[in-house]
């Protein structure tokens, strides 16, 4: 809480030097003219020169940053510690502000406050002007796909790969070049084909089964199908628009996708083959029980294996009851908001370590090149409703607060992993045999 007083205000109208919180509990009387201003969590409040200035935390526990020109000896003051109310609510924040301007003096505070009341008002109003689908994922998918339908080119696949953007040129195709590096880093111990290049029919190449956990339109599947001649893919998605689209729409393909949960990664018979990877790109985050789809993907996984997520990750210390956090909860049916050291402790219990944690964000400057680096406004300019364009607003703004990041994270079974390689080198085996060693010293070790 600011009181503020404009230059030139006479020391007979300040008077004494007092704490700010004794305007706040009346201990002192407030000078005639006084402004009051309250600056709320990650807010910047700038004072010009030569304006008077008393403050008031109104919460338990507050740090603040800031400059003050002159000498720190002129402002050494021993103030007691005054009792501020624990409870601090907009009701009494308005009783604060009319307070300040009961003397008619401070009507530009008046004002402001019922600009605030009505910008509060007006994102309520569109808050419920959002099309909800009560926590249904698929029909949330099924409506979002609809909508969008016209925009896809099922022969362009950045334009139903709708990942954020990475990289200088913004495409949202390094994502599959990120998991394909750490496929063949943690599970083949070795450098994978640079960039976007093909692996070569030529080379030693090994028939991995790979599994897309939320595969979406089925950009994935067919990126690692065109770049990866050799590996299995498996997808699954719980939209019947999404289904559709990569059953009826995508150029022929080998991969396979199922219209099932992620939480049955081999399908409905169990006997399948496990896979030696699992990928997710912001798909994970919508699962009901993270901590049961890690099991399901431990379970489906050869000895070795990895998963792989690409997804948001709430930071360390931000509490899943934070207003922010929830609300982007609910409009993106983000069911699983986990820190990466809480992902890693479900990892533990299923036989899983983390190997890899990539602040990607931070990497691939996301917030300028998806968001400009500026806030959202909680109101679609195009006019959507879908309750998703919500969610994506509600996720910007996270970002931008720090309060979600953007990351990669593989998780890797214990165990050795075993596979036979297709045109196998007497190097390539080698080879294979130096990082089975290599595996097992560092588990000695």
């Amino acid at each position: 809480l600011w009181y503020i007083l404009p230059p030139g205000t006479s020391k007979k109208v300040v008077g004494a030097k007092v704490n700010g919180c004794d305007y706040f509990t009346g201990a002192a009387a407030l000078p005639s003219g006084a402004k009051a201003c309250i600056q709320r969590s990650g807010e910047v409040f700038y004072l010009p020169p030569s304006w008077l200035h008393a403050t008031c935390a109104l919460e338990p526990f507050s740090v603040g940053v800031g400059g003050q020109g002159g000498s720190p000896k002129g402002y050494e003051q021993d103030f007691p510690v005054p009792t501020v109310p624990n409870e601090w609510t907009e009701a009494k924040e308005r009783a604060e502000l009319a307070k300040c301007s009961s003397d008619n003096v401070n009507k530009q505070t008046q004002t402001d406050g019922a600009k605030i009341e009505s910008v509060k008002e007006k994102k309520d109003d569109e808050q419920q002007n959002w099309k909800w689908f009560d926590g249904n994922i698929g029909e949330y998918y099924d409506k979002l796909e609809r909508d969008e339908h016209a925009k896809r080119n099922p022969n362009v696949i950045t334009s139903y790969a709708v990942h954020r953007w990475m990289g200088p040129q913004r495409k949202t195709l390094d994502h599959y070049i990120l998991i394909r590096k750490a496929i063949y880093e943690m599970v083949l111990g070795r450098l994978p084909p640079p960039g976007e290049e093909v692996t070569s029919t030529g080379e030693e190449s090994y028939p991995l089964r790979v599994f897309d956990g939320g595969c979406g339109l089925g950009a994935g599947l067919m990126w690692f199908e065109e770049h990866e001649r050799t590996w299995s893919m498996t997808g699954h998605t719980i939209s019947q628009e999404q289904y559709t689209w990569i059953t009826t729409d995508l150029p022929e393909h080998k991969f396979n996708v199922r219209l099932l949960t992620y939480d049955k990664p081999l399908g409905e018979n169990e006997s399948n083959d496990k896979y030696h990877a699992i990928y997710s790109i912001e798909a994970s985050i919508h699962s009901p029980n993270l901590s049961n789809t890690i099991k399901a993907w431990s379970d489906a996984l050869e000895p070795g294996g990895v998963i792989v997520i690409i997804d948001d990750f709430l930071s360390v210390g931000v509490s899943k009851d934070d207003h922010d956090v929830d609300l982007f909860a609910k409009s993106w049916i983000a069911n699983s908001v986990y820190s990466t050291t809480e992902v890693a402790d479900m990892a533990e219990k299923n036989n899983m370590a983390l190997v890899q944690d990539r602040d990607l964000g931070s990497q691939y400057s996301i917030a300028k090149l998806n968001y400009r680096n500026k806030a959202p406004k909680l109101r679609d300019e195009a006019g959507r409703v879908h309750q998703g364009w919500l969610g994506s607003k509600a996720r910007q703004k996270l970002f931008l607060d720090g309060k979600i990041t953007y990351r990669m994270i593989v998780l890797q079974k214990h165990g050795d992993i075993s596979i036979e390689a297709e045109h196998a080198t007497c190097a390539a085996v080698a080879h294979q045999t130096k990082t089975k060693l290599w595996r097992w010293k560092s588990t000695q070790l």
